[in-house]
């Protein structure tokens, strides 16, 4: 699923979800001493000499801040991506592509919209060098394929965060064929 088929199923609410799971990775990752900047909304950016690309509010660009004993020396500028397509993923200044993918080639539509302190811990262990992610992007997955995975996005766009320490971890529930989301407190 592309932006503009999220944009177009979800209209605003998708603006509005994408954006509040910005912010809880974000403030996850305060929480655990990983600063993150989120880059413009909607820009044209240059990726190198020639390359450039348009940002789109419903991608996520968080850009990683150095931290004291955090990062590997050989890497520099680190960037948190996401977007519908392909779901979280780490990429450094330079590179046309993301480096580690959250999801990979066999991922479910779930593994696109983990919780923020999943991608958070993720992240902190690629750039440890404790884990290396995914080095190719899901394929042939939509994120609308899984009710559910839409559900958990939604589930983003309340107003109401938690509090550090708590969880917003969707517990997906198999009863049968269905597929129930209920959100912890």
């Amino acid at each position: 699923m592309n932006n503009d088929a999220l944009v177009a199923a979800l209209g605003m609410d998708a603006v509005a979800a994408v954006h509040g799971y910005r912010q809880q990775v974000i403030s996850e990752a305060d929480r655990r001493g990983l600063r993150l900047v989120s880059e413009a909304l909607s820009d044209v950016v240059q990726l190198s000499t020639e390359v450039y690309t348009v940002v789109d509010p419903i991608d996520i660009r968080l850009a990683v801040l150095p931290c004291r004993g955090r990062g590997r020396g050989d890497l520099a500028d680190p960037m948190l991506r996401w977007d519908p397509a392909h779901g979280w993923s780490l990429s450094y200044r330079g590179e046309h592509s993301p480096r580690d993918h959250y999801a990979g080639t066999h991922a479910a539509p779930l593994d696109l919209v983990p919780t923020a302190a999943e991608v958070v811990a993720w992240a902190i262990s690629v750039l440890d060098g404790h884990t290396v992610g995914h080095r190719a992007p899901p394929r042939h997955l939509d994120l609308d394929d899984d009710p559910g995975a839409i559900r958990l996005l939604l589930g983003f766009a309340s107003t109401t965060q938690p509090e550090p320490g708590q969880t917003s971890r969707a517990a997906v529930e198999h009863n049968d064929r269905r597929r129930h989301v209920t959100f912890a407190t």
